[in-house]
Parts: C-alpha cells; structure tokens; sequence
C-alpha cells in the first residue's frame, strides 16, 4: 500500500501542505516505485539516555508475530549507549532504522518518526517498555476490519524497574465511554496507540506546546476527525521507574494536559489563541492572558483547568489575580478560593533572581 502524501518536518513540525519531508533542513524524497514493498506497520520508539531498557523494548519488537514491519528508534541527544545498542541489535535486520534527533524533545522526534514512516499504521513504543508478541498483528487486524478508525490503543500491565509485574491498566473500552473519558482526561495509554499515518499527518501531527501532554492533544483532534477506541488486552507491559517524565514533570503535565482541553474547547467557535508549536510556557501564558481579557465569567467546566494552568511559573500576578475574580463569579470551588493565597504565598516566598526548573 502506497504512502499517497507526505509531510514536511522542519523543526519539529508536520505541514500537510508540503510534498516531501524535510529533516533538519534536508528534503527526504520516498520511494513510489511499485516494486517496493512497503511494510503494513513502522514502529516509532524515542530514546533519550535508555541504554538500561532499549535492548529489551527493541527486541520485543522485533519478536512480534507480524514480520512486515520497519522500527524507527528516534535518538533523542543520549549520552549513554542507547543508540549504540540499538544499533547493534538492528545489524542484520533491514528493518531497523537508527536516526538522530539531537536532543530536540519528544515532541520532535515523535514528528520525525512519522515523518519517515512509510507503513499506512504507525504503531506507538517506549525504550522502557515491553510489547507482547501478539501486539501489532491484533492491532492491524483491527484497522484493516474498521475502515473508520483512527487511533487504537490497548489495556497494559504495570511492572517494576525489574520487569516484575505490578497491576494490570485497565482503559475504557467502546467508542462512547472512551469519548466521554476524553474530555476529562487521557484515557489511552501512549505507548500502546497504533494509528493511521495519514490521519495524524493532516492533523499536523504532535505539537510543543503541549509537551508532556502531546499525546492527549493530539488524541483530542484525531477525536474530531474519526473513530477512536481501545482494546482491553493487555498487549503492552509498562515499566515503572524514577526517572519516568510522568513522575519528574507532573506539574507541567497537567499544565499541558489542561491547556490541551481548553483548546479543544475553542476550536468548536474560534482558533486558538495561541502558538500551538511554540514552547509550553508561553503557550499557557497567552492563553491565561487572552482569557483574562474576554471578562467573561469562568465557568465550571474551565475552573479546573484554570486552575492547573495559574500554577505555571511566571504568570504575571496581575492576571492571575483577574482569572480568579473570574472563576469567584456565582459558586467558587474551595480549591478556587484556597489557590488565590497560595499562589500569592509562592511568588512572596521566590527568590526575585531565582527562576523555577
């Protein structure tokens, strides 16, 4: 199955207007010629300094049941041997592609593989996790029954730094409930999705100002373009360690995660107002600024994000101050009264000179 368009990649963001990749500044042309076989899944799997676990991701995926695939792993500036095992396990299979994100984040490197992918499905991966042999042919069987679908991810099990089973990730199931859950919070887990490249190409693919969340943002706009869903298998086995950006970046994550509803929100009347690949903080920031100034009272749905939001660094206090005399308008939450003296308590106690991580 031919790839019929392909995406430029510049600086970490995908233009469905665009022909061909562009990486770092250099157009990548594919292959058309109808002798090329094409594989029916690429797996993208980002590394940053993974070097403990990539061997064992890399190999169960190369253990999978369904062989028509390519790997893409996305090294993103390690400085340990990440690339170099990677690499190594790659030698002999023409399936394996290592290629250099220079450090970037997540966000480019995510864009960068499926920039290259040439597979009609991308499926999801960590350096950190395992995926079960049976993954990517259930999954695939799932998209070629259901023509409609987009997005597809999968229940996980929990395990330990060891490997060690902890608990079992339950996700909900039915394209209903998985909606519903959407507009709360992300109900899928990351490493588990499989979607079709194209879909996530003329949506524009991941975007940096919802870094940490990039995920759920992009399943939010997948959302509003087709069919969404999870399987309760547990095809994937998650590992749990310190160094995960779920437990170093919470605050930031539900900054974004927030920031991430709240666009959704808007694109149902008006653009955002914000720039969408520019970096988090400013995001937030201009949005924060820009709903201050509507005057326009807060409402119960956006009080939560509201209040997530004002806890990002360097929100002036000015408008900080105008956002909860907004979300004080009719029924306040305690959380929404309680945040104005902590936030008033933080920025008294900040060194003037001191900037947060």
């Amino acid at each position: 199955m031919a790839v019929d368009t392909v995406i430029e990649l510049c600086d970490g963001t995908l233009n469905p207007d665009r022909k061909h990749p562009v990486l770092n500044g250099h157009s990548v042309t594919p292959d058309y010629r109808k002798d090329v076989l094409l594989p029916t899944v690429s797996v993208i799997i980002p590394v940053r300094d993974g070097a403990p676990y990539i061997g064992e991701a890399l190999q169960s995926i190369l253990d999978q049941d369904l062989a028509d695939i390519e790997v893409i792993v996305v090294d993103d500036g390690s400085s340990d041997d990440s690339a170099a095992i990677a690499t190594s396990l790659g030698e002999g299979d023409g399936r394996v592609k290592v290629v250099t994100n220079r450090g970037k984040g997540i966000v480019d490197a995510l864009n960068m593989g499926i920039a290259l992918a040439r597979a009609p499905l991308v499926a999801r991966m960590d350096g950190d996790d395992i995926s079960l042999p049976d993954r990517l042919r259930l999954q695939a069987a799932r998209f070629d029954a259901d023509a409609d679908l987009q997005l597809l991810g999968t229940a996980g099990l929990r395990i330990d730094r060891d490997g060690k089973p902890l608990r079992p990730i339950e996700v909900p199931i039915g394209n209903e409930p998985l909606r519903s859950a959407l507009a709360g919070y992300n109900p899928m887990l990351h490493p588990t999705v499989m979607f079709r490249t194209e879909a996530v190409r003329r949506v524009g693919g991941y975007r940096r100002a919802f870094t940490y969340a990039e995920d759920y943002d992009l399943w939010l706009r997948l959302s509003e373009a087709g069919k969404l869903a999870n399987m309760d298998a547990r095809l994937v086995k998650l590992r749990s360690h310190p160094g995960q950006v779920s437990r170093v970046k919470e605050d930031q994550q539900k900054a974004a995660a927030a920031l991430a509803r709240q666009s959704a929100l808007l694109r149902r009347s008006r653009a955002e107002p914000f720039d969408a690949n520019g970096q988090p903080t400013e995001a937030i920031g201009t949005f924060l600024a820009w709903r201050a100034a509507t005057g326009a009272g807060i409402s119960s749905l956006e009080r939560r994000d509201i209040e997530l939001l004002l806890r990002t660094a360097d929100i002036p206090f000015a408008t900080s101050c105008k956002l909860l005399l907004l979300a004080a308008v009719g029924a306040p939450s305690f959380r929404t009264l309680a945040l104005g003296p902590r936030l008033a308590w933080r920025r008294m106690i900040r060194p003037a000179n001191m900037r947060p991580n």
